[in-house]
């Protein structure tokens, strides 16, 4: 089972180089992108495709890893964004199968 920690350095190098395909095996065929500050609900092909644009020019940095165990893991990042600014990232993620199938993302501007 991948951690949490591989799973957000891979978001980070997708992110970078818009190129969601290492990203994409951490996910479950079902897995759901829940944004709980924006309410957007995107599912797997669609994350990816917003992964691959890019077009907020999203950075992740400054990972900390507050609690994972074989079903949840809980992150706290910096996020950058042209569109967004900078802010603080909250991201619980649900594990399912080996893989990643959802993340719960709670984002507060700094």
């Amino acid at each position: 089972m991948a951690s949490v920690t591989e799973l957000v350095n891979a978001w980070k190098e997708a992110l970078a180089n818009k190129d969601s395909s290492r990203l994409a095996q951490f996910f479950t065929e079902d897995f759901r992108f829940v944004g709980a500050t924006t309410g957007r609900h995107n599912m797997k092909q669609e994350t990816l495709d917003v992964v691959d644009s890019n077009l907020r020019s999203m950075c992740i940095d400054n990972l900390e890893v507050i609690y994972e165990n074989g079903e949840v893991g809980v992150v706290l990042h910096d996020a950058n964004s042209g569109e967004l600014g900078k802010g603080k990232v909250m991201a619980i993620y649900t594990k399912k199968d080996r893989k990643f199938s959802q993340v719960k993302v709670i984002r507060a501007a700094l």
